[in-house]
Formats: C-alpha cells, sequence, structure tokens
C-alpha cells in the first residue's frame, strides 16, 4: 500500500473514461470511501481508503492554498462563489489536477459529495 499507488489511480483515471464512469458509480455508494478503494484494487492499484483520504485532503489543500493565492481559474472562481466550494474542491482534489477541467468532470462525473 502506498500513497504512490493512489496517486498513480488517480491519474489512470483522469485518462479512461471508464474508470471515470466506475469512480462516479463508486462515488454514490453509502461506504463510498471503501467502494472507491476497492474499485481501485479491482484494476490493480493497492492503498488502503485512509490513503485514499489522505491524498484528497491534500489536493483539496492544495486547491485552498491556490484560492488563497488568487491562482484558481474563472471557472472554479464561479463555483466559489455559487457555494459550491466543497463539491469543486473534492472533484479537484479527485481530478481536477489530473488534466480535466472542473466542468469537464462535472458533466463526466457530476458534482459529487464524498461522505467522507
Amino acid at each position: 500500500m502506498s500513497m504512490t499507488a493512489v496517486q498513480d489511480f488517480l491519474g489512470k483515471v483522469s485518462e479512461d473514461q471508464a474508470l471515470q464512469n466506475d469512480l462516479a458509480k463508486a462515488l454514490e455508494a453509502e461506504n463510498d470511501r471503501q467502494a472507491v478503494t476497492d474499485l481501485a484494487k479491482s484494476k490493480g492499484y493497492d492503498f488502503s481508503p485512509e490513503e485514499l483520504a489522505a491524498e484528497v485532503e491534500r489536493r483539496r489543500q492544495e486547491v485552498i492554498q491556490r484560492q488563497e493565492a488568487g491562482e484558481l481559474s474563472d471557472e472554479e472562481l464561479e463555483a466559489v462563489a455559487g457555494g459550491e466550494f466543497v463539491a469543486t474542491a473534492v472533484a479537484s482534489a479527485i481530478i481536477g489536477s489530473l488534466g480535466l477541467s472542473i466542468s469537464s468532470a462535472q458533466t463526466t462525473i457530476g458534482i459529487f459529495k464524498p461522505k467522507w
């Protein structure tokens, strides 16, 4: 188990439309953190739910730092102004920094709100 495996999995998500769809379904589960971890394991990525949560939190903090530094895109600023910051931060944390824009993430995966 490693943080590298989490990062590798999230990198694969950015490249694979089918995996993005699978991720969207996993995020709908009651225990979405475990569902995402199970999905990753089924694809050969071995990490714990805690490691997943830590990486998502790290990326969320990056979004917050970018916001405080005035480095958010117009798209991200609109989402923040519209009261969607938490969902946008999580979306950014999971896929925004992986080459997908927030709008494509919302279109592909929708605004999701992990329960963790």
